[in-house]
Order: C-alpha cells, then sequence, then structure tokens
C-alpha cells in the first residue's frame, strides 16, 4: 500500500503542469458511444479504422485474422465524439478454438455499440459469411451502416449490387486504402450518434507490458470487468496494442494492453516482429508502464530489457509479480530482494504483489500507479533544490582539474517528463557520470520521486 503523499506532491496534484498535456479521453463506461466496425477477415475493416482515426494503429496484414481482440480509439466527426473499435475477423461457422474466442470478442462489441459499421469486401463479392453477420447486426437491434469496401477498381461495379441481399438496405461504397466516401461513410454513422454531455477529463495512460503469457490480457479483463481481451494459454495471443478505457475509484485509465514482447531470435514471423515495435510504441505514449512479472518463471533477460526501455523511455514504471497466489510458500521480502539484485538501479521503482485470478492486490496496483503517474509532474521549489546541491556539494565535492576547482552557480528543475534537473557549473568536464548519480540521489532525498526516472543534466555556465 503506498504511504500518504507528501505536502509537496499534494501541491502538484493541484494544479496543471505544461509537461503533462496529454491526449483527452475518457472511460468508454457509458460517456461516450461506441461505434463498432465488424466482419469477416480481411476486408479492410483495420485500414478503414486507420483511416478514420488517422494514423497506422492497428495491424494491417494480408494474413487472415491478424486482428484478433478490440482496438479502441477516440475521434469525433461532425460535433460528435465516440471511440470507435477495430475487432477482430469474425468466423461465424468456425470451430476453430480461437476463432470461437474472436466471435465472442466481436459479438462482445456489437453488444456494447451504439452504431455498428459492417463492412464487406466488393471485390470478392457477398459470401455465406457475409450473410451470417448481416444476421447477427439485424439481431442485435443496434443502428447500423453498410459500407462495401474497395470499390477503387474497375472488377468491383459488377458486384456491388448483389449486397442487397443482406437485408440491410441502402449501402455506402468506399475505399478505405485511398479514402474514397470514408467522409460520407462517417457522416452516415454521426447522424445515428446520441448527443452526449462531456465533461473532458485527462485519463492516465498505463501500458501493461511484460514477456507473453505472463497474465497482460487476464489483468486487463479483471480490471475492466469483462472480457475486453481474449484470453488463452497460447503464449501469443495478443498480437496487436489494444487500448482499453475504464473508471477506477482512483481515475480515469486507459490501459493499453499488450502483445507480449519476445526476443528478436524468437520473433519467426514478419507479424511477431511487428507486434514488438507496436508493444515498445505503447510504451512510448503511456503515462506509466506496468512490467507485469511471473514468479513461477523468475527475472529473465527480457524483463531487464523491458525495464531498461522503460526508463530509457522516460516512462513512470510499476512492477507486479502476478500469479502470487500459486506462491504460498515464498516471501514478498525474497522477491523484492530478487528485483533490487537485478536492477540494481531501479531501488526506487515499486513492486506489488497480485493476482488476476483471485483479485488480490489490484486496488493497491491502481493506487500505486497513479501515485507514480503524480511523481511524473512533481516539481522541487528552486530554493530547496539549490539549497540541497550546495549541501551536497560541501560534502562531497567533484574532484578539480590541477588548480581548477568545480563551481555549480545555479540548480534549476526544467519542464518536462520525466522530472529533468539541469545543473549551470564553471566545467562540466569537472561532473563525470558518478557525479551525476551521486546528484540524483540527493534529488531523491528531496522528493523520492517513486517509479520515475530522474536526468540531470550538467552545462556550462555562460
Amino acid at each position: 500500500m503506498i504511504g500518504r503523499a507528501t505536502d509537496l506532491a499534494l501541491e502538484m496534484e493541484e494544479r496543471e503542469s505544461e509537461s503533462g498535456k496529454r491526449e483527452e479521453n475518457v472511460g468508454a463506461g457509458g460517456e461516450l458511444p461506441v461505434v463498432a466496425i465488424v466482419g469477416r477477415p480481411n476486408v479492410g475493416k483495420s485500414t478503414l479504422f486507420n483511416r478514420i482515426v488517422g494514423g497506422r494503429v492497428a495491424i494491417v496484414d494480408d494474413e487472415p485474422g491478424v486482428t484478433r481482440d478490440r482496438n479502441y480509439r477516440e475521434t469525433h466527426w461532425a460535433g460528435k465524439h465516440f471511440l470507435i473499435v477495430d475487432t477482430g475477423g469474425l468466423l461465424p461457422t468456425s470451430r476453430d478454438k480461437m476463432e470461437s474466442l474472436v466471435r465472442s470478442a466481436v459479438t462482445a462489441a456489437v453488444d456494447e455499440a451504439a452504431v455498428v459499421v459492417m463492412l464487406v469486401d466488393a471485390k470478392t463479392g457477398l459470401t455465406p459469411m457475409d450473410a451470417e453477420i448481416a444476421q447477427l447486426v439485424r439481431e442485435s437491434n443496434r443502428d447500423f451502416v453498410l459500407a462495401v469496401n474497395k470499390t477503387d477498381g474497375k472488377e468491383a461495379g459488377a458486384t456491388v449490387a448483389e449486397f442487397y441481399e443482406l437485408g440491410l438496405g441502402e449501402f455506402i461504397e468506399i475505399s478505405a486504402e485511398q479514402g474514397t466516401n470514408v467522409g460520407d461513410l462517417l457522416d452516415a454513422v454521426a447522424a445515428r450518434l446520441p448527443e452526449v454531455s462531456r465533461e473532458v477529463r485527462a485519463a492516465a495512460a498505463i501500458a501493461v507490458v511484460g514477456k507473453p503469457n505472463v497474465g497482460k490480457s487476464s489483468l486487463v479483463n479483471r480490471l475492466t470487468g469483462g472480457e475486453t481481451v481474449i484470453v488463452d494459454s497460447e503464449p501469443g495471443t495478443t498480437r496487436d496494442s489494444i487500448d482499453t478505457f475504464v473508471e477506477t475509484r482512483f481515475g480515469a485509465v486507459k490501459l493499453v494492453d499488450t502483445a507480449g514482447l519476445r526476443r528478436k531470435s524468437r520473433t519467426a514471423s514478419d507479424l511477431e516482429k511487428y507486434a514488438n515495435i507496436r508493444s515498445i510504441a505503447a510504451i512510448d505514449r503511456c503515462d506509466v508502464a506496468l512490467l507485469m512479472l511471473d514468479p513461477t518463471q523468475g527475472i529473465a533477460k527480457q524483463d531487464l530489457a523491458i525495464a531498461q526501455y522503460i526508463e530509457k523511455a522516460g516512462k513512470g514504471m510499476v512492477l507486479a509479480w502476478n500469479k502470487w497466489d500459486l506462491m504460498t510458500e515464498r516471501s514478498e521480502v525474497e522477491y523484492t530482494v530478487a528485483v533490487r539484485e537485478k536492477l540494481r538501479r531501479g531501488a526506487h521503482i515499486p513492486i506489488v504483489f497480485i493476482s488476476c485470478r483471485t483479485g488480490t492486490g489490484l486496488d493497491d496496483l491502481v493506487e500505486t500507479c497513479f501515485h507514480v503517474r503524480r511523481n511524473l509532474d512533481v516539481r522541487i521549489p528552486t530554493g530547496v533544490l539549490n539549497a540541497e546541491i550546495e549541501a551536497a556539494l560541501e560534502r562531497r565535492p567533484p574532484s578539480g582539474k590541477g588548480k581548477r576547482h568545480p563551481k555549480v552557480y545555479y540548480a534549476a528543475q526544467v519542464r518536462g517528463r520525466p522530472p529533468r534537473f539541469t545543473l549551470f557549473v564553471n566545467d562540466p568536464g569537472m561532473f563525470g557520470e558518478a557525479y551525476r548519480r551521486y546528484l540524483q540521489k540527493i534529488i531523491r532525498r528531496i522528493y523520492p520521486f517513486e517509479g520515475v526516472p530522474v536526468r540531470v543534466s550538467i552545462r556550462k555556465s555562460r
């Protein structure tokens, strides 16, 4: 359990940091309507999703079934704010286990949607799968729009009329890849969306990262209270980075459940290599990275590599030992020591012991993530900083060069995430890496900055 924050931290909670300008997101729990894109595999759902949100967010690949989970992004059109959801390719008649899981995920997306966009492929033409999906859409009693994709080729014209057989009425011909008529599609979607009074709040962006099969998707599902992300015992089930919005008693959270990071030598396919890149990208855009560890496997080199990347990226970090319900004969002290020995410069990183299966420790975990996020924006008063730095220099001055002695004229905390401190000196060459680490320890004595890296730069005073 995190102790009470100091007066300095509480002061920072009450004011907005310029460096903390984050994208504005709100929880999906009834605040923003959901628009779900559904259809059979490889009809262009992820391409349309990327076109709507304005970036390469969902994995796009010729291999059917690449998108398995639901991928949420907030967007707006014609004055309407909503969450657009990219869903896994639906295979209604398949008995394959993974395809059954995908079908469940898509059904759940339709259930929560205010508007469903059913996407079909003009180049392939009408298929029995399209008919089955259309029946699912009709039975959902949701507003819907039928979009015929890939109409940019000459061969498409002869096949589009047959989509009237789906019984969904008029459709919109689009090209998600080229952007043709996507605006018309969004006009139709916006016209069907309800008006929502919306108080904008910044959600805490938390990336859930770690090796494959340590329980990342199980954690997201436990926190959201539903089967938001596909969970399966097969390592590598989650291959894309999935954003999920959830309200907690500590505030709004944007959870990023990422594909399990693998060592390069084990990324057998281009798709897995891409998922690795996406996991790293998820870390880059989060506030706090939650690194999940498996006590049945111990700390591996890959865990250390992920932690190193999080630190280099300047993100907050929380370590979570999952599956703690299986470790009845082991102590928290033992595993805390193990982490400290492996992460020799990670004494500031908080450690939480949880069980996604039983829910043990999850409240502490969320509270800890919010505590670390606040620490990203804590500022030390300039007077306090300079007094402590001056005292530290007197206790342990850096080595001089001949008759020259090091001098620090001024210390300041500059804007930015993570917390950054600059010392203006007479000769930066007299302040080596070891002394820089000493100064970091001094700064952490003023305020501990739990879970947050501290940057110290030395500059020559002009």
